[in-house]
């Protein structure tokens, strides 16, 4: 590994890592582990540990996640024995104590199934220091635990959507909630939900106002707007 240079960077034979990001735009380099070669994770999670800042690797394999958990000092997202799929690993925590404001941000999962994806956006949120109130199995299904959850992120001040099959949870909460409101449609369903493309164009084409739709399975995505939107109104406070 290459000492890191004036702009932040550092080189290895796993390619550059870029541990200023997160003082340019308050969201660190995440590391995407598919298509990655083991050894080349390693360099890399070892880069962004040794550079002291927040260190997210998403889309983890789950026995490959069990042992770079055995390897290096991660905590898992969602955690290990719930035996997940893919998982999120998240370690250097950014101290709540050292932000000027702690923002809480509402995850709203409509299915169990969706529980990886917004676990991914529980990752980003938490490793830079702010909160979650996580909701599991609140989809429109049965309409009276929307509500119910609704009641229970009422103080949040972001909610995060997380939804397969036709999306329409994130057109309740839209329609119901003032708070900023992201939507993450998921591959979950069967038939004509085509893999998440059908609750991806039902939450573009929401009538409920102002809702901002990240892509497929991207929780990451949704975990970096939340933690803007939240640095943002500390700024303006």
């Amino acid at each position: 590994m290459q000492p890191m240079s004036e702009d932040g960077l550092v080189r290895s034979d796993a390619g550059w890592f870029d541990t200023a990001r997160r003082r340019r735009i308050g969201l660190p380099e995440a590391i995407y582990a598919p298509g990655k070669a083991e050894t080349d994770l390693v360099a890399l999670i070892e880069q962004s540990l040794a550079s002291g800042e927040p260190t997210i690797v998403t889309r983890v394999e789950r026995e490959l996640a069990e042992r770079l958990v055995d390897r290096f000092d991660l905590r898992p997202y969602p955690a290990l024995e719930r035996r997940a799929p893919m998982v999120a690993l998240a370690g250097n925590p950014v101290p709540s104590s050292s932000l000027e404001r702690v923002g809480l941000v509402g995850i709203l999962a409509a299915g169990t199934s969706d529980r990886p994806v917004a676990a991914e956006a529980a990752c980003v949120i938490e490793t830079l220091g702010h909160r979650t109130r996580f909701v599991l199995d609140c989809g429109v299904a049965a309409l009276a635990r929307s509500v119910r959850a609704m009641e229970e992120v009422a103080d949040a001040d972001v909610v995060v959507v997380v939804a397969g099959f036709e999306g329409a949870l994130a057109s309740v909460v839209g329609g119901s909630m003032a708070q900023p409101l992201i939507a993450v449609p998921t591959s979950t369903g069967y038939g004509a939900a085509r893999g998440g493309e059908t609750a991806l164009w039902a939450m573009l084409a929401t009538c409920a106002q102002g809702v901002c739709v990240v892509g497929v399975d991207n929780g990451f995505g949704a975990g970096c707007a939340a933690v803007r939107i939240v640095g943002a109104a500390g700024r303006n406070a």
